[in-house]
């Protein structure tokens, strides 16, 4: 009868961290082939999956050392899911000051009679550009809040012509 083992995702889920493996478990005591598959392709993947005796684990899970380095990756978790809220709060307080900072004073151009909307829109776009250079966008930004910070920014400027020129803003 085979001894029964568990993967290290596994083990993950029991709440192990790899470093915990490493220095807890050690070696693995058996490979098996990957059943995983990526990509367009569907191709395999080559690394095998790790497996650790069932029994060995149980033991490592009940000393004293186990419950040590799980409090410890417990205090890492919480820190850095502190520190990723503070970041992340951090920065939206800086896209709401970047955004707030933007003044577009848009004035009506004196031909705005003879053109058409589109003609109107095009002619103040060129503020709209310029105000990245003008107002430097934070660092440190995800693509996310970067893109969000550039959409409200539009809708600012946008809302600016539309009051200049009395138009609907249907957005």
């Amino acid at each position: 009868m085979k001894r029964p083992t568990l993967s290290t995702q596994d083990l993950k889920e029991r709440g192990w961290t790899p470093a915990m493996i490493k220095e807890l478990l050690g070696k693995h005591d058996r490979e098996r082939p990957n059943e995983l598959r990526v990509g367009s392709r569907n191709r395999p993947v080559d690394a095998p999956v790790k497996l650790y005796f069932e029994d060995r684990v149980t033991e490592a899970e009940t000393t004293a050392a186990f419950a040590r380095a799980q409090d410890q990756a417990r205090v890492r978790q919480d820190s850095a899911q502190q520190a990723a809220e503070t970041r992340k709060a951090r920065n939206a307080e800086a896209v709401r000051q970047y955004i707030e900072a933007y003044t577009p004073s848009i004035t009506p151009h004196p031909d705005a009679a003879g053109m058409t909307q589109q003609e109107l829109w095009s002619h103040h776009l060129g503020d709209y550009y310029q105000a990245p250079i003008s107002h430097s966008m934070p660092n440190g930004l995800s693509k996310k809040e970067r893109r969000d910070a550039d959409n409200a920014l539009y809708t600012k400027h946008r809302a600016a012509v539309y009051a200049a020129y009395g138009w609907e803003n249907n957005q």
